[in-house]
């Protein structure tokens, strides 16, 4: 059995699944331990010819389902049913994990047992960092020599204000998962099944997939838990999924048809009905839980 299975969604992207593979080939965590499932969510291009290019490294597996749209979650739903390790990390394509990265998640997960969502960091992916320097330092430089300088650079997290406001302890956090980005976080693969814990099959646009995993993983007593040790760079897309979300109408139309799903699934959690209705602020006005021993 292997200790870690890193399951990444693919779709037309060569390039990134090299720059993921590749930093995951420098990893300092044995990688014996480790498979990579690559899964394709239809593509049209030869990502397996990809994949196959780093199967001296590590073991590397491929799945492929048939394109039916932006389908992210239900490709990681292959990884998740055919994962060999006992930890899935789930990893985007043009995520490069730094050397310590796959080793931190993997003590995490011994650490705090078999209900845990490890909330991996992640450089890149804030909303002010100017793109073309981003992929500048990327492109020269080792990803552990990048996250340094944009670290240094100030080009953090972009949850670093959240954490700033309600702190690192998301297991007093009423509702982590509203944190749950997946491009970069792990979880016990036996929880997920045991659980019935899946990305939900509706989502076929951008928004609210992950945080709906988290909702899920959440009520089944997951703990949450930061790793900035786990530390990760998301290369930059062309354009912010932000940036679409207020100047692309079809994308926003997208997600808040995922709000109104998700609104209706979680009809009877009230947090989740705050979030959606009032916005994160609101939730995170909330106090925190009190921690065990704590009167």
């Amino acid at each position: 059995m292997k200790k870690i299975s890193v399951i990444i969604p693919v779709y037309n992207n060569p390039q990134e699944l090299r720059l993921t593979l590749g930093s995951i080939a420098g990893s300092a965590f044995p990688l014996d331990g480790v498979e990579v499932l690559v899964c394709d969510d239809g593509s049209s291009v030869d990502m397996k010819a990809v994949g196959a290019e780093y199967q001296g490294a590590f073991t590397v597996r491929y799945f492929w389902q048939e394109d039916k749209g932006f389908r992210p979650g239900a490709a990681r739903n292959m990884g998740i049913r055919a994962a060999e390790g006992e930890l899935c990390l789930f990893l985007d394509s043009g995520v490069l994990p730094t050397t310590r990265c796959l080793a931190e998640h993997w003590r995490l997960y011994l650490q705090h047992g078999p209900k845990l969502v490890t909330l991996g960091y992640i450089y890149g992916n804030d909303l002010v960092s100017d793109l073309d320097e981003m992929r500048a330092i990327i492109d020269g430089n080792s990803p552990d020599q990048a996250a340094a300088i944009m670290r240094a650079r100030h080009m953090l997290d972009g949850r670093e204000r959240d954490y700033a406001q309600c702190g690192d302890d998301l297991s007093r956090w009423p509702a982590p998962w509203m944190e749950l980005w997946s491009l970069h976080f792990s979880v016990p693969t036996a929880f997920m099944r045991g659980e019935g814990v899946y990305f939900d099959g509706f989502f076929c646009t951008w928004g609210c997939e992950d945080n709906d995993f988290g909702i899920q993983a959440h009520s089944k007593g997951a703990r949450f838990v930061l790793a900035r040790g786990a530390e990760a760079i998301h290369y930059p897309a062309r354009v912010r999924s932000y940036d679409r979300l207020h100047n692309d109408p079809g994308f926003r139309a997208g997600w808040l048809k995922n709000k109104e799903y998700l609104k209706q699934k979680w009809a009877g959690h009230g947090l989740v009905q705050l979030w959606l209705e009032k916005g994160g602020k609101a939730v995170k006005a909330l106090p925190l839980l009190d921690l065990e021993g704590e009167g």
